[in-house]
C-alpha cells in the first residue's frame, strides 16, 4: 500500500516550522529558508510520487476555522482502485441523500482518472465514526483489537503543544483505513500456501 500526504502548502510550512523549533531547536526563519533552499527538489522529486499512491491523504482546516488545530482538521482521502478498499456503500447512499453531512464518499477523478473521495469533517461525531469503524472491523477479523465493533476510543489521539491528548476522529478514520490494508496485506501473505519439500512452485 501506497500513502501520499498531500496537505496544502500552508498547512505543511506550519506543522515543520512547529516541529523542527520545539523538538530541533531552529527558528522559524531558518526553517523557512530551508523549505525554500529545497522547494525545486520537493517539486522535482517529491510530488510527482503523488501519482503512484493507492491513497491520497490531505488534511485541512475547516473554512470557519481560525488556525491550524490539528485536533480540527478535516481530511479528504482520496481512494484509487488500484487496491480493494472496504465497502462503504452505505456511505456512498447516505452521501446521495445528505451532501452536508459530517462523513461522505463521493465519486470523483483525480489526475484525469475515477476516484472515490472519502471526506471527513472536524465536527464528526463518535457515534458516526463508530459507525464506519465497524463497517471496516467486520470485514477483516485480524484488524481486533486495534479496532472493534464497539469502537476503540484510542485511534485518533494525538498530544498537543502543551500536552494535552486530544482527539481527532478524521485522523481516527484515517489510521483505521491505513491499518486496515496493512493487516490485510500482512493476512493475505501469511495465508498463502507453502509448498512442501521437494514440490515445484
Amino acid at each position: 500500500m501506497k500513502v501520499y500526504l498531500a496537505p496544502p502548502e500552508s498547512l505543511r510550512a506550519h506543522w515543520k516550522v512547529k516541529r523542527d523549533t520545539i523538538k530541533r531547536g531552529y527558528t522559524a526563519q531558518q526553517v523557512l529558508a530551508e523549505m525554500e533552499k529545497r522547494e525545486p527538489d520537493s517539486e522535482q522529486f517529491i510530488r510527482p510520487q503523488r501519482q503512484w499512491a493507492d491513497v491520497v491523504v490531505s488534511f485541512y482546516p475547516p473554512e470557519e476555522a481560525s488556525g491550524e488545530d490539528s485536533s480540527h482538521l478535516n481530511v479528504r482521502l482520496v481512494l484509487r482502485p488500484t487496491i480493494p478498499h472496504p465497502d462503504l456503500t452505505e456511505i456512498l447512499e447516505q452521501s446521495k441523500v445528505d451532501s452536508m453531512q459530517a462523513i461522505r464518499l463521493e465519486l470523483d477523478r483525480d489526475m484525469s482518472k475515477p476516484v472515490d473521495v472519502l471526506e471527513i469533517d472536524s465536527h464528526a461525531t463518535g457515534e458516526q465514526v463508530s459507525k464506519i469503524e465497524r463497517m471496516i472491523c467486520s470485514e477483516i477479523p485480524n484488524l481486533l483489537p486495534f479496532c472493534s465493533r464497539e469502537g476503540n476510543p484510542d485511534i485518533g489521539k494525538l498530544t498537543g503543544t502543551t500536552g494535552e491528548t486530544l482527539q481527532s476522529y478524521p485522523l481516527a478514520l484515517t489510521q483505521l483505513l491505513i491499518a486496515y490494508h496493512m493487516i490485510k496485506a500482512t493476512h493475505l501473505e501469511s495465508t498463502k500456501a507453502v509448498p512442501l519439500e521437494g514440490s515445484s512452485v
